[in-house]
């Protein structure tokens, strides 16, 4: 009796759809509801903590902390994978070979699961200095408070990681929106940690810190619960092997030194600025994860979204033989996704140049986080939306190197963007503070890219730039960005710096932005919700 693999088939027998036209924009629509969800909750999460820690030693320790399991995260999970897993399970499948794509699923799986394993029980043992790694500028009392986060959140890291393989896993199989909304589990834990420690329970300080590590954790096991049946739907089994001959295995083992040196280097930048911080006093590392979270929205939807979507897409399209078409299907997509990115990301910046203030007043203004706050990570985003193009666009063009099988160009130039950085915030932080540390990430970001984006394409014969309606964008950013700043100029004192106000000049520019996208010709926002629910 011949067996039916479930990865190319559904729950009746029926084949995968082939892709479609306008699957790009489909998938990018899918990849971006679910990343929405996800960072909408994850900043409900983020407007708790400032409510319960504000900018307080406590919340610089819980930012350092966290940033030691982010960078782990990244380091191990879904950057790594999208390097070596996705693009060859993606073109095993593309091939027709779904039998060999499930079981070198399988095998990455088990391999995953050995390191996962080995790094949590380092990281709980090396705790203390890890949290002086990463937070030098400390205090004694504040790295013993860190290294007792880290020893929770270091297991929570581990689950993460397993749970971007199921991502992976999903992704090639064009499923988009679960695995980027499953994060909402993750930050609901946080919350209702939160919620339970501080208000029924009273805890305060160092037990209400430890108590939102303990949600993180819960919230990572339930997201990895999440997302493990659907990929054994696909995959027919999620049983780990521990195959190291299985020459698929072998080949994303050859792309791994690349992938993990491109973003082990990109991490080591984040620590180095988290280092740096730490050297300002209390409130410095809270403030700075502040402005990252708000920053991380629109580029986690535009960027990490975008690139998601495409690199599936842009595996398949390398499977073909003819150098040519193969350049030219590669610079077709590559030019819709800077297209899309280029639509999204200039608005975007003008908003938090412009508008900057009132978004973290209608974010994160509330208990003890206060306008004095709101001011204090008001100027560290406008320098953040100067990122939001250049670095969105870096990952679509450091996916596009993946997808061709490229990844030491990547770590290349991500050695070059840690240089830069780490340079420019020595000469700028002490001038400027927490701001010449982020204005130092801003330029690199960008110098990063523009070398990318030059190699790449010398590589395919362009980058599809084409696609791109500056004027048009340009017009979009300027009418609707200025309806919002209008509307500000002429609320009463009392409203301005209120969430009140925020909403009431934020609005404006979101109401103009969709109604202006399809007047201007670049895309209808609601037709495109619609291709995404079909």
């Amino acid at each position: 009796m011949q067996s039916v693999d479930p990865a190319t088939t559904g729950t009746k027998g029926r084949e995968e759809a082939p892709p479609r036209a306008g699957g790009g924009a489909r998938s990018a629509a899918l990849v971006t509801a679910g990343i929405v969800l996800s960072r909408l909750v994850g900043l409900v999460r983020q407007r708790v903590m400032a409510h319960y820690f504000g900018t307080s030693a406590w919340a610089d320790m819980l930012a350092a902390a966290f940033r030691v399991g982010n960078i782990t995260q990244n380091l191990m999970g879904e950057g790594t994978l999208s390097a070596t897993f996705i693009p060859l399970y993606a073109r095993l499948r593309g091939e027709g070979k779904s039998e060999e794509a499930a079981r070198f699923a399988r095998s990455a799986l088990g391999l995953l699961l050995v390191v996962v394993v080995a790094a949590s029980a380092l990281g709980v043992l090396f705790a203390p200095w890890l949290s002086w790694l990463v937070a030098a500028g400390f205090d004694e009392e504040k790295l013993a408070g860190t290294a007792t986060i880290v020893r929770i959140v270091f297991p929570m890291t581990g689950l993460l990681v397993l749970s971007a393989w199921g991502l992976g896993v999903l992704n090639a199989h064009r499923r988009f929106f679960l695995p980027y909304a499953a994060p909402v589990v993750w930050s609901l834990a946080q919350i209702a940690a939160l919620v339970l420690a501080g208000t029924w329970l009273g805890q305060r300080g160092g037990a209400l810190a430890t108590s939102l590590a303990w949600g993180a954790f819960a919230g990572a096991l339930l997201q990895l619960v999440v997302l493990l049946p659907a990929a054994r739907k696909l995959l027919g089994s999620i049983t780990p092997s521990f195959d190291a001959k299985d020459p698929h295995v072998r080949e994303a083992a050859a792309r791994l030194p690349g992938a993990l040196v491109g973003r082990g280097i990109i991490q080591i930048s984040g620590l180095v600025d988290t280092l740096l911080v730490s050297f300002l006093g209390t409130g410095a590392n809270a403030t700075f994860g502040y402005a990252q979270t708000i920053y991380l929205l629109p580029m986690s939807v535009l960027g990490t979204g975008e690139a998601a979507a495409a690199l599936p897409e842009l595996s398949r399209d390398t499977a073909e033989q003819d150098v040519e078409k193969r350049n030219a299907a590669v610079r077709a997509r590559l030019g819709a996704s800077l297209a899309r990115i280029a639509v999204l990301t200039v608005p975007a910046t003008l908003v938090f140049v412009l508008l900057g203030g009132d978004l973290v007043a209608l974010l994160l203004q509330t208990g003890t986080f206060d306008q004095e706050a709101t001011a204090r990570v008001k100027p560290l985003l406008a320098a953040y939306g100067f990122a939001l193009l250049g670095n969105a666009a870096g990952r679509v063009l450091t996916t596009t190197a993946y997808a061709l099988g490229d990844t030491r160009t990547p770590a290349r130039f991500a050695v070059l963007r840690v240089v830069v950085s780490t340079a420019l915030a020595l000469v700028l932080m002490r001038p400027f503070g927490v701001l010449g540390v982020v204005l130092g990430a801003v330029i690199a970001g960008w110098v990063e890219t523009c070398a990318m984006g030059i190699r790449l394409s010398r590589s395919i014969g362009g980058l599809g730039l084409g696609a791109i309606r500056a004027g048009r964008i340009a017009l979009l950013g300027g009418l609707s960005v200025g309806g919002g700043v209008l509307v500000r100029s002429i609320l009463p004192a009392s409203l301005q710096g209120t969430t009140i106000g925020a909403m009431l000049s934020l609005g404006t520019f979101g109401a103009a932005f969709v109604v202006l996208c399809p007047v201007l010709g670049l895309f209808d926002v609601r037709s495109l919700l619609r291709r995404a629910r079909r």
